[in-house]
């Protein structure tokens, strides 16, 4: 399913998680890259648009686990697209990743996912780092917000006031709340990583697994959860 919240702005959904697509003229910046569907979803919306494959220039990585990593080798050959990636989810995207705890749950999951679904690891081009400035649509900033994985990072799209949250929350109509907590590979830095993004000014936030609410609905119901005095199933609490 493709949703358009802007005029440049669409949501591509499937049942486990959602990517997007930025779209500046003729070029395109996608925001991870969708799991079993993702390919027909992207492809779908770039027709719908007049465009193709070789107008994704720019693919932005949240973080490394399977769900958003599936398809970036297929998209980086027909795209030829440079892939931005945090150098601390290398081992993540590798499939390489010293899981440890109740994560090892996590690791499992993906390793079997990759046996199963044949993947291929993508080869990232560009490193991202807090703060850094990515050229596409006016600038987008880079905002390392580990938790999540190390190398976990949101976007802020200047120009949109939007900022693309990965998996730093996941909402829906019935509730909103952090990833649990077998996913998680450093919860000790959680806290610090939502202070970020609870002060962080913008318009509009969307999450990489969510419902069809608009960003600013979204951002809304993070706001709310990150007035917690705490966070469940979190050691560290938020303050």
């Amino acid at each position: 399913m493709i949703l358009q919240f802007q005029a440049d702005l669409f949501q591509l959904r499937e049942a486990l998680v959602c990517s997007y697509l930025l779209v500046d003229g003729d070029e395109v910046c996608l925001i991870d890259g969708g799991f079993l569907r993702g390919i027909r979803n992207i492809s779908n919306c770039l027709s719908q648009l007049g465009l193709g494959w070789e107008n994704i220039t720019t693919i932005l990585l949240t973080h490394g686990h399977l769900d958003h990593t599936y398809n970036l080798a297929k998209i980086q050959k027909r795209s030829g697209a440079k892939l931005y990636a945090h150098p601390l989810d290398a081992p993540h995207i590798s499939g390489r990743y010293p899981y440890r705890g109740i994560s090892r749950t996590c690791g499992l999951l993906q390793k079997c996912g990759r046996i199963l679904f044949g993947f291929t690891a993508p080869q990232p081009t560009h490193a991202l780092a807090h703060k850094k400035s990515i050229p596409f649509g006016g600038g987008i900033q880079v905002l390392h917000t580990p938790g999540h994985t190390e190398g976990h990072c949101c976007f802020h799209w200047l120009k949109r006031k939007t900022l693309f949250a990965g998996d730093l929350f996941a909402t829906s109509s019935k509730r909103t709340f952090l990833p649990p907590s077998f996913l998680n590979s450093c919860p000790e830095r959680y806290p610090r990583s939502l202070r970020l993004i609870a002060k962080h000014e913008v318009e509009g936030m969307l999450s990489n697994h969510c419902d069809k609410a608009p960003p600013k609905v979204q951002q809304a119901r993070f706001l709310e959860l990150a007035s917690k005095p705490a966070f469940p199933g979190f050691a560290a609490p938020y303050k």
